[in-house]
């Protein structure tokens, strides 16, 4: 089978011939049909010095956010069958540590990555641990189905804070914050202000129910907030870009008392000047959600879907073959929205 490897501790990748992999006792066999590229994916790609910091096992097959059939499946494996569509939430805990037992399998002390630690989905076949599937709707359409893991991102930070009646600011509008934009307003933020280098994704946002757009290119982010809040400041910030700048100007956009939730990974260090004026002495909140609730927020993204409140064709920005994959990092630093890769019908 073909499979998108990273071989080797420098930037690309190689398009390798693989055997189908064999599987485990709690494991699925999965034929992907389709396959989203991720920021942490071209992370991987480009081996920057915080992946290569990680010390990942190569080689290893790429990819977490998939969508495909279960064709074949572990003697140990309850609640799936042949045939069933499925996601994956791209965590595969322990189930027996601290974290897991106190509802938070997400952050398992001893998980595993799909795409890292165990090869991922950047191929025709992979073996799936069956705690990391979701089941999915038969009828689902191939190019949304990766889309549900990113789009639980967005839900678990818009989760993370009180929003009803309250002003909130979205800091970076790639894949993930295009969909936080939406899913904000959906759980009832009242003012919408949302910031990127991009004047298209900003007038796109706009016209999807955002409020405001500012460029952080072409103004002064925070003054910008102030005069939009009548210099109070926006209750809720969510810093989707992991650019150290922008998530120091937007503790600057914060009211006092009010919280930044940091989702964007970022490659240095965080220092934040001035931390007892702006911090403390203010009351503002610093938090930060990684992936997603397991399996909690799975149910609220089920939920978004079968209600029909999100245009999830928004989020794709382009359908290529998986030979296609460097055009497809490439394309993804120009286009809104994910790419997808199609692997098989």
């Amino acid at each position: 089978m073909k499979a998108v490897m990273k071989t080797r501790p420098a930037p690309g990748i190689e398009l390798c011939d693989v055997p189908i992999p064999s599987f485990a006792p709690d494991e699925l066999l999965v034929k992907l049909r389709t396959a989203a590229l991720c920021g942490s994916d071209k992370d991987v790609y480009e081996y920057t010095p915080s992946v290569a910091a990680q010390n990942l096992k190569l080689p290893f097959i790429m990819g977490h956010e998939l969508f495909g059939e279960v064709v074949d499946m572990g003697a140990n494996v309850t609640g799936f069958s042949v045939g069933d569509m499925v996601a994956s939430d791209s965590h595969m805990p322990c189930g027996s540590c601290y974290l897991c037992g106190t509802g938070k399998r997400h952050l398992c002390m001893k998980r595993g990555v799909l795409g890292r630690q165990k090869d991922g989905c950047f191929a025709e076949y992979m073996a799936l641990p069956a705690v990391a599937a979701i089941r999915m709707a038969p009828d689902m359409k191939p190019e949304h189905g990766p889309l549900l893991e990113p789009l639980g991102v967005a839900i678990h930070a818009a989760q993370r804070v009180p929003l009803s009646g309250r002003s909130v600011l979205v800091i970076g509008l790639g894949s993930i914050g295009i969909m936080e934009a939406d899913v904000v307003r959906l759980m009832g933020a009242n003012r919408l202000i949302v910031c990127s280098t991009s004047d298209e994704k900003l007038k796109a946002a706009v016209e999807h129910g955002a409020d405001h757009g500012i460029n952080s290119k072409k103004a002064d982010v925070a003054a910008e907030v102030m005069r939009l809040t009548g210099g109070r400041g926006v209750d809720v910030v969510f810093e989707m870009s992991g650019v150290l700048k922008l998530f120091n100007i937007g503790i600057d956009c914060l009211a006092k008392g009010g919280s930044i939730v940091s989702v964007g990974l970022f490659n240095e260090d965080v220092v934040i000047p001035d931390y007892n004026s702006r911090v403390i002495r203010s009351e503002r909140i610093l938090t930060s959600i990684f992936g997603r609730l397991m399996y909690e927020t799975w149910e609220v993204t089920k939920e978004f879907l079968a209600l029909n409140r999100l245009e999830l064709d928004r989020y794709v920005g382009a359908v290529l073959p998986l030979d296609e994959f460097d055009r497809g990092v490439e394309l993804s630093r120009r286009v809104s929205g994910r790419i997808v890769y199609k692997i098989s019908d």
